[in-house]
């Protein structure tokens, strides 16, 4: 059943990030920093202006927070016209759900109250620095001195740094058991001694992420703004927490194959000539869209596109009704959105050509950008294994999207 008090706020929600992201100014901001490699620092901006950034945070919606409903179609319509900036956002909302969850401590008081109003946002870096392959040689690090915890190391992948006030660190204590270590967690502030942010970011796709390495080297914090605490003791997140952040990613993808598939139908419809074919033919010009295996393609991306929409939609709507969703049905959506966003990305290629893959025109980019979802901590081979053992009665365990 669908909560009425819900519904207005997330209309007006979605309205005016309608008109963001869908005004002139906004797109050629995409455009640029994915030119550049860089954020679209003033896209964020707007997110913030808005209320987009601090949505997990918000009142508005009652103790139960906002249905996921709304943080999916938020990420679909940011997916569809600035992929890089969803992402980074998604990784924000991350950071913002931790500080809700943890205890209070001066940083995190700080950084949790400039988020919900809206001033500021979070990165997190936990995986391996971008040219660094081997986990073993990639992780922080920090040592107690009196009433300090000193860090060191490098980690990479903390989308949305370039516009982050704060940052995620976490690492384990140097000297402590190495049976149940000691693991840290606090909060950074960027541009204070010791933290540092290296500009380092360079990808085929999603370039606008911010996804740079986080280094700290003799960094300081007050051992009253840390958490400190044995990883037996550590409370793993819920199933739901984990699949939030993932479909929140897998609507991305689905943002991003709506947009490639607007592009094509556009580009069939315009594109005319002839097609290099078994027989040489040259008398026999036409549009694209008259093409019967440019049809059958359209038709492919189609079915991908709209079965796609329709299991997350119908599974997230499970969730938000409290519904009992097995991990078999979450690993299924998972699978079915990824095997998506690899049919659509290459059915657009496909059927738009050598004229959709130059840097002209948009496909170029969403093309990019979906090769960049593809290549996530996910594998869409390893889904389909989970899902076979799944069937044959065995545990299996719905995980991701982050791996080192």
């Amino acid at each position: 059943m669908v909560d009425i008090t819900k519904v207005a706020p997330a209309d007006d929600l979605m309205a005016r990030l309608r008109a963001v992201v869908e005004a002139p100014e906004y797109a050629a901001r995409v455009v640029a920093s994915d030119r550049e490699g860089c954020m679209a620092i003033d896209n964020v901006r707007e997110l913030q202006r808005i209320g987009v950034t601090g949505l997990p945070l918000s009142d508005e919606f009652g103790d139960g927070g906002p249905p996921v409903a709304l943080l999916i179609d938020v990420m679909e319509l940011l997916g569809r016209h600035d992929a890089s900036t969803a992402v980074a956002l998604n990784m924000h909302w991350v950071g913002a759900r931790t500080l809700a969850k943890m205890p209070s401590f001066p940083r995190r008081d700080e950084a949790l109250a400039a988020i919900s109003s809206g001033e500021a946002t979070i990165c997190g870096a936990f995986s391996n620095p971008s040219a660094e392959l081997d986990s073993r040689r990639a992780r922080l690090g920090c040592r107690r001195e009196g009433d300090e915890v000193i860090l060191n190391g490098r980690a990479g992948f903390g989308s949305m740094s370039d516009a982050a006030a704060y940052t995620m660190l976490g690492g384990m204590v140097e000297g402590s058991d190495p049976n149940d270590p000691t693991m840290m967690m606090t909060i950074g502030r960027l541009g204070e001694p010791g933290l540092i942010k290296h500009q380092n970011w360079s990808a085929m796709g999603m370039r606008a992420t911010g996804s740079n390495d986080i280094e700290c080297r003799e960094l300081r914090i007050p051992v009253d703004d840390c958490i400190l605490s044995p990883v037996s003791g550590i409370v793993r997140g819920r199933e739901r927490d984990s699949t939030v952040v993932a479909f929140g990613i897998t609507a991305i993808w689905l943002g991003l194959a709506q947009a490639a598939f607007d592009f094509t139908i556009d580009h069939v419809q315009h594109r005319y000539g002839y097609m290099a074919e078994g027989a040489f033919n040259p008398t026999s010009p036409k549009f694209r869209a008259d093409e019967a295996w440019a049809q059958v393609g359209l038709g492919h991306m189609d079915h991908w596109l709209g079965t796609g929409r329709e299991l997350l939609h119908r599974t997230v709507a499970k969730m938000d009704a409290e519904e009992d969703v097995s991990t078999r049905e979450l690993v299924r959506t998972l699978y079915h959105l990824r095997r998506m966003a690899e049919e659509v990305s290459m059915g657009a290629m496909k059927i738009c050509g050598a004229h959709g893959f130059v840097t002209a025109r948009p496909l170029e980019r969403i093309f990019r950008d979906l090769i960049g979802g593809i290549v996530m901590a996910w594998k869409t081979d390893q889904l389909q294994q989970t899902l076979g053992v799944g069937a044959l009665g065995r545990e299996i365990a719905f995980t991701g999207p982050a791996g080192s």
